[in-house]
């Protein structure tokens, strides 16, 4: 379990949540913001929470709220620990948007990997029109660029941002931490 304050708990993803999981990445407000194309089946649910155990390049959690509710996902992915870096992720279900808790997760979530993993670059990326761009920039996050037509949805190619922080250059409250 990882609370550093921020107002939510990242802890194990269990096994319990996956239907839950699985209709969260299946609504459209969810994945129209990532990178899968389609519906995610049961079996490949499945499949890569199968994948999670064991494998070092990855960190997924359960994001917990204060009252104790599961409210969403967020994790490190591709972690390499030669370039020190790794890609974040994150999605909050639907019913618990616009209560500040993605933000919160990713405070935590980044705490973790710059100070728990040791990290020094945590990057990602969003599609264009997302409104999470605004959040990844108001915590600290650079955008260091576009992907022009990168991704193929809907059937237009659209673009994707990439943004990267860090260490040290994370901001909450509008304060800098180092």
């Amino acid at each position: 379990m990882i609370n550093t304050g921020h107002g939510v708990t990242l802890a194990p993803v269990l096994a319990k949540q996956m239907g839950q999981m699985l209709v969260w990445r299946n609504d459209r407000r969810i994945w129209k913001w990532c990178r899968q194309n389609s519906v995610i089946s049961e079996m490949a649910h499945e499949n890569w929470f199968r994948s999670l155990a064991g494998n070092p390049k990855i960190r997924m959690f359960s994001v917990i709220d204060d009252e104790g509710n599961f409210v969403g996902v967020c994790g490190l992915t591709d972690i390499d620990h030669i370039n020190s870096r790794a890609e974040f992720s994150l999605y909050i279900g639907p019913d618990y948007h616009g209560k500040g808790l993605g933000k919160a997760a990713l405070k935590t979530l980044l705490d973790h990997g710059f100070y728990d993993l040791n990290l020094f670059c945590i990057w990602g990326e969003t599609f264009h029109g997302n409104p999470a761009a605004k959040m990844f920039e108001g915590l600290g996050f650079q955008k260091e660029g576009v992907r022009r037509g990168f991704y193929y949805r809907e059937g237009v190619h659209i673009d994707c941002s990439l943004y990267s922080m860090l260490r040290g250059e994370e901001q909450w409250n509008g304060q800098h931490l180092a």
